[in-house]
């Protein structure tokens, strides 16, 4: 019986050990589109692993100038990672996020405003190599902007 049970821990500890990495780091890159703004989103993300299936995440997106309106937030960000085949993590995410939304009125001026919200939602991510990884995902963000953002990344692992 203790056999069964320290194999059983032992490969527990390895599917977590498959899932974030306590410590590890990554930074990457994303592309997407926002649904309320209408328009395509770059942005820079940088992670953390704080356990083996919680993740944290800084991302800054800035969403290109479309009809005289441009828009840039920064998210702060939990991933919990499950581990579903070998190379494969899904995850729900929630977090918050400052977003400034600016309006461009041409020789009479422009507007800004700004505020906090959170964000909600999930993604998907696959390991293509040791230290990059493709990542999916789909977020709700909830404040006077209210958006869905779907966004693509790659992340590199260090």
């Amino acid at each position: 019986m203790k056999k069964i049970l320290s194999f059983a821990c032992a490969i527990l500890m390895g599917i977590g050990a498959m899932s974030a990495q306590q410590g590890s780091m990554g930074a990457g890159i994303n592309l997407g589109y926002g649904s309320e703004i209408k328009s395509m989103e770059i942005g820079a993300k940088f992670q953390y692993g704080i356990t083996n299936n919680i993740r944290g995440e800084v991302a800054w997106d800035y969403f290109l100038e479309k009809d005289y309106v441009s828009m840039w937030d920064l998210n702060i960000t939990g991933h919990y990672l499950f581990n579903v085949a070998e190379k494969i993590n899904v995850y729900p995410l929630a977090g918050l996020h400052y977003a400034k939304v600016k309006v461009d009125f041409g020789e009479f001026g422009s507007a800004s405003d700004g505020e906090i919200g959170f964000h909600l939602g999930g993604g998907a991510e696959y390991q293509i190599t040791p230290n990059i990884k493709a990542d999916i995902e789909a977020k709700y963000q909830f404040s006077s902007t209210d958006q869905a953002v779907i966004s693509v990344g790659l992340v590199y692992q260090f």
